[in-house]
């Protein structure tokens, strides 16, 4: 892949966040968002790894990269591009398409640009028994091969509240004006990973995303209590 010119990266850089923002405020609408403070990343670019309850993991994330200011690109299932509405919209949002093995060598090919990328190790929308223990499923390894192989620093994301507005399985978000869902974020750094293997480095990310989400399961729990 090439490498991007100072002046096409701002470019992209620029198209991304202008659409992380219509994002935002769309979905002022139909949720009420609790967005922790921007995580203290010391160096660009970085490895954010998020949970994943719901297809509305993606909306929060752009929410919260537009409130911390970050071009982030997440990857995303190849398949998804090509449904209607979420696909081009997908699209807008530089999120890189994967499928299978490749994904890795694609998210780093993305890190060699310039890019931030977000990664969702779970692997899937994870069924509420599957996360209901800690509120994280069990991840898989690339996230810590990714981190171990690349030398960048981890920022574990936790969310909360997007399987209420988006249930696993339902074709569309839950819209109700009148209902504004709770969602929040909360992060944290878990920086440059000291591993002997990838599954030791995933393990790290899993014990510091476990942190994140019980933080913003207390945060949507608190707001449902203020309604």
């Amino acid at each position: 892949m090439e490498q991007m010119t100072p002046q096409s990266e701002s470019a992209e850089q620029a198209a991304l966040i202008s659409t992380l923002r219509l994002v935002d405020s769309v979905m002022r609408i139909f949720a009420r968002s609790d967005i922790g403070p921007p995580p203290d990343v010391q160096s660009r670019p970085a490895i954010y790894a998020g949970n994943h309850r719901s297809l509305a993991d993606l909306l929060l994330a752009s929410i919260a990269f537009h409130s911390w200011g970050l071009p982030i690109r997440p990857l995303v299932a190849s398949s998804y591009f090509r449904k209607p509405v979420i696909g081009p919209l997908l699209g807008r949002l530089r999120c890189i398409p994967v499928g299978g093995s490749e994904a890795l060598e694609l998210a780093t090919a993305e890190i060699q640009a310039g890019w931030s990328v977000a990664i969702m190790p779970e692997g899937r929308v994870v069924p509420v028994e599957d996360w209901k223990a800690d509120g994280v499923g069990q991840l898989r390894s690339g996230v810590g091969r990714l981190a171990l192989e690349t030398g960048l620093p981890v920022v574990a994301t936790g969310a909360s509240g997007t399987e209420a507005f988006w249930p696993r399985g339902a074709t569309g978000p839950r819209v109700r004006p009148w209902r504004r869902y709770p969602l929040a974020v909360r992060s944290e750094v878990v920086g440059v990973i000291d591993a002997g293997s990838p599954r030791e480095a995933t393990e790290v990310v899993r014990t510091a995303l476990v942190r994140c989400v019980e933080r913003a399961d207390t945060a949507t729990e608190l707001m449902r209590q203020s309604r």
